[in-house]
């Protein structure tokens, strides 16, 4: 028998038998120990090893992209439109771009990576897109009603593809593959004319006093169509499109504040940025929903203010801003009119010069929209404003009244501080309070009544952070003022703050204020809610010292042998010293407005307050 080994066996080919595959098996023939397998084990041995290859492929560009990314970041040549911070989510640059990524351009400047990524987030938390939707359906609505009354209008959307009236959502997200060339934008906007056809006709009338008293104007060009101060991000996002004017002689709707312009676009990206690491995603939310553009006057300067509808509160400092102005009433409060007595009261425009424009520093302690803050700086250029907001929604208004009405030189002497006054102690308890902003008054205390005045459907609840004067004027101020720079002018309208702020500054700094403007608090803050007796007597005998609280607080009628500063005035007008009134005390200054104050006292627990047990409460609820 013959023994046969399979080492010794060789394939007999065929004759013509000389494919790839046949050479493919002379070579393996050829090779030592793959001669001795058979063809399915040479098969099996063949999947293996490409597989090996698969795996081995992959690994190597797994880890050369890793690399890539690393250097890129390090060195800077990934794309330039999109940051480091969006990077860290793990997505790859074109998923990235596609998530909103696109860089965005004003004119021939572009925003850095940092804004573009601000821009982003302002379109995720504000859900630009949907309200690109909401904004389609009302114009629809406005478009109704102009048919309803006569005249049909073709297609009213701007489209940067240019389509013909079919409308389209800007594309945000952009193509990897175009490039971004975005300085010319389709809804170039336009500074609004104002209509002033119902003043003419109510002057014609001799109605001048509804014209001095217009307020709450809703900008008059947006045919309609209310954009909010969440419009208003998006526009700076570059994630709204706005639609065209109805008419070809009419601007098309629009907000005044153009954020067409790189410098107030970016300018609204960074105050995004602040906002977002001080206030919660839903204040910020129910905020800008409800603040609209209104056109008004400070003095005669023309202002376009962000606040919201129905808003009493504005409209009443509007009317003591702009008292005696054009024939306009006096005001001492937002609704009380002057009388003659009060003549002579220090008010914002007829401060004496002395006290305000360069190297002066002006305190606005309860700023709210930052309406006296910006006559400040408009009636006496220079002045270093401090303007202190414990209410968040305000504070988020007043800084885009800012933005969008001071130029960027008036902005470097106004310094907004989101916080309210504490006491210089700094206990665990007075550290922060829980507040309540109402917006139908834009004002916001922790002293409401809770079963009374408290609208759980519009007013947002929040806690406000307290600092001492000093560490508040030194964190605004830096540089911009010489060290030890005492308060020239400080105004007091904080809705009770006085009781922490006054009895906690230094003899030496209070002494050094020129001029103490406001008003006092004890009667309209509730018994259960009051600070102690005792340090109501410390403010109101310090305050009341000062013109202005000496003449129209009733708190001050307590120390009537105070001596009270003698009303200072301009170098062309005569000052009391020349008139020979010297020194006065405050019996003299108040005259009438001290009349019952017993009774008035008595009824205001003004002396019967032990402690500071309910003024330290945490909770904003008072029960009176």
């Amino acid at each position: 028998m013959v023994q046969m080994k399979r080492s010794t066996i060789r394939r007999v080919r065929g004759v013509g038998d000389g494919g790839l595959l046949s050479k493919i098996n002379s070579i393996l023939d050829s090779m030592p120990y793959l001669s001795q397998l058979s063809s399915a084990d040479r098969l099996l041995l063949a999947t293996g090893c490409s597989l090996m290859c698969v795996v081995l492929f992959s690994y190597v560009f797994l880890i050369s992209g890793i690399f890539s990314t690393a250097t890129s970041l390090v060195v800077g040549e990934s794309d330039p439109r999109l940051s480091s911070e969006l990077r860290k989510t793990g997505l790859s640059e074109e998923a990235l771009l596609r998530r909103g990524g696109k860089r965005i351009s004003i004119g021939p400047k572009r925003l850095d990576s940092t804004e573009n990524a601000l821009a982003i987030d302002i379109i995720s938390t504000l859900n630009c897109d949907a309200l690109q939707e909401e904004m389609e359906r009302e114009w629809n609505t406005v478009l109704d009603e102009k048919k309803r009354w006569g005249g049909e209008y073709g297609n009213i959307w701007s489209d940067v593809s240019g389509n013909n009236g079919n409308f389209e959502a800007d594309d945000f997200a952009g193509n990897l593959a175009e490039e971004v060339n975005e300085g010319d934008f389709a809804n170039n906007r336009r500074r609004l004319q104002w209509e002033q056809d119902d003043d003419i006709s109510l002057r014609e009338e001799g109605n001048m006093d509804s014209v001095s008293e217009s307020y709450n104007n809703d900008e008059p060009s947006n045919q309609g169509l209310k954009l909010t101060g969440r419009h208003l991000f998006c526009l700076a996002a570059d994630a709204l499109t706005l639609p065209k004017s109805l008419t070809a002689d009419t601007p098309g709707p629009s907000t005044h504040c153009d954020v067409n312009s790189f410098e107030i676009r970016d300018s609204l990206l960074y105050l995004w940025s602040s906002a977002k690491a001080q206030v919660s995603d839903e204040i910020i939310l129910k905020t800008l929903k409800i603040a609209t553009e209104h056109k008004e006057t400070l003095r005669g300067h023309e202002v376009h203010l962000w606040y919201p509808d129905g808003d009493t509160g504005t409209e009443g400092m509007l009317r003591v801003l702009n008292s005696d102005f054009e024939g306009r009433p006096t005001y001492n409060f937002d609704s009380e009119p002057a009388d003659s007595g009060h003549d002579d009261l220090y008010r914002f425009h007829n401060l004496p010069k002395k006290f305000l424009g360069e190297n002066k520093l002006f305190v606005d302690v309860g700023s709210a929209l930052g309406l006296t803050s910006m006559l400040i700086q408009f009636l006496y250029p220079g002045t270093t404003v401090v303007s202190i907001e414990p209410a968040s929604p305000s504070w988020l208004i007043q800084r885009i009244n800012f933005i969008c009405n001071l130029s960027e030189h008036e902005r470097a002497f106004v310094h907004p501080f989101l916080g309210g006054v504490g006491t210089k102690h700094h206990h665990e308890n007075d550290s922060s309070m829980v507040m309540r902003w109402k917006p139908s008054m834009t004002t916001a205390t922790r002293n409401w009544n809770e079963e009374r005045d408290f609208d759980f459907a519009r007013d947002i609840e929040f806690t406000a952070h307290l600092k001492t004067l000093r560490s508040i004027i030194v964190e605004t101020t830096e540089d911009d003022l010489p060290l030890g720079t005492p308060i020239s002018v400080m105004n007091l309208d904080c809705e009770g703050c006085e009781y922490n702020l006054i009895p906690s500054m230094h003899e030496t700094s209070f002494k050094s204020i020129g001029i103490i403007l406001g008003r006092t608090n004890w009667g309209y803050i509730p018994t259960i809610k009051k600070p102690s007796s005792q340090r109501a007597k410390e403010t109101h005998q310090r305050v009341c010292s000062h013109y202005n609280f000496a003449k129209r607080c009733k708190e001050c009628c307590d120390t009537p042998s105070l001596v009270v500063k003698p009303r200072l005035h301009d170098e062309n007008e005569p000052s009391d010293e020349s008139k020979g009134i010297g020194e006065t005390l405050v019996a003299e200054v108040a005259g009438d407005l001290c009349t019952s104050f017993d009774e008035w006292a008595k009824e205001n627990a003004l002396h019967d307050v032990p402690d500071d047990y309910g003024w330290n409460d945490m909770s904003p609820a008072a029960y009176a």
